[in-house]
């Protein structure tokens, strides 16, 4: 039977309780700064993506969650703000940071895992977050997920997009080739599974546009999870000439 690895947050969780949070309790002074919620939310993410990436890669990994955390005042600098710890407190900060462990699934979630194990495939997830968060935020959105098909990359030590970690999933799964499945919404997770020798599948839920210039092309592009969902099917009944 087939398996497939999913990226969690971004791809199956969506970030907006977070974005909320930050516009609940910064809103308006981000208002007066000039500032937006939302470009400074992915703002704040995309250097912890780099940060935790470059960490693991010169061997002094990291949690994400600690380098989310430490790195908020720093954003607050970059976005503009010449004193960032007068500008908004740690109560500040442990709210947000709260707000962002109680994310939920999208929308489409349920229906895209219905499908894809009607259809017979394992589902598996490989996520850079914590296993707790992760099996909290499946918890709060009523998804069923076997917590030993949930691996967090502390459990390795290293982190996406590094080599090893596709290669421990691969390694882990029953299945290989045809059968070995990998989907997330972030082109840079899609393309080091494919190198990793996964069938890969990327959606638009979260980045929109692929830049394939930049990354090439996952053997899947598809627009929303249940759409995935469908022609991930389409694709194993090809590969496996069903």
């Amino acid at each position: 039977m087939p398996d497939i690895v999913f990226d969690i947050v971004g791809t199956c969780i969506s970030y907006e309780k977070c974005i909320e949070a930050i516009e609940s309790r910064l809103g308006e002074r981000f208002k007066k700064s000039g500032i937006d919620p939302r470009l400074f939310f992915f703002f704040w993410l995309a250097g912890c993506e780099r940060d935790y990436s470059y960490l693991s890669q010169c061997k002094h990994y990291q949690t994400f969650g600690d380098i989310f955390k430490y790195t908020f005042y720093r954003s607050l600098f970059f976005a503009g703000i010449k004193e960032p710890r007068e500008y908004a407190t740690d109560d500040d900060l442990q709210y947000i940071y709260g707000e962002w462990f109680k994310l939920e699934g999208r929308p489409e979630l349920k229906e895209m895992f219905k499908r894809l194990r009607d259809y017979g495939f394992t589902i598996w997830c490989l996520t850079d977050a914590s296993h707790d968060r992760v099996a909290g935020y499946f918890k709060r959105s009523d998804v069923y997920m076997p917590d030993e098909n949930l691996i967090s990359c502390d459990s390795l030590g290293i982190g996406k997009p590094e080599a090893g970690v596709y290669k421990y999933i691969a390694d882990k799964i029953p299945s290989s080739g045809n059968d070995a499945f990998f989907a997330a919404s972030h082109m840079w997770d899609s393309i080091a599974a494919k190198q990793g020798g996964f069938v890969t599948a990327w959606c638009n839920v979260h980045e929109k546009e692929p830049c394939l210039e930049v990354f090439g092309s996952p053997d899947i592009i598809a627009d929303g999870l249940v759409d995935m969902a469908d022609k991930i099917i389409a694709k194993h009944k090809e590969l496996s000439g069903k």
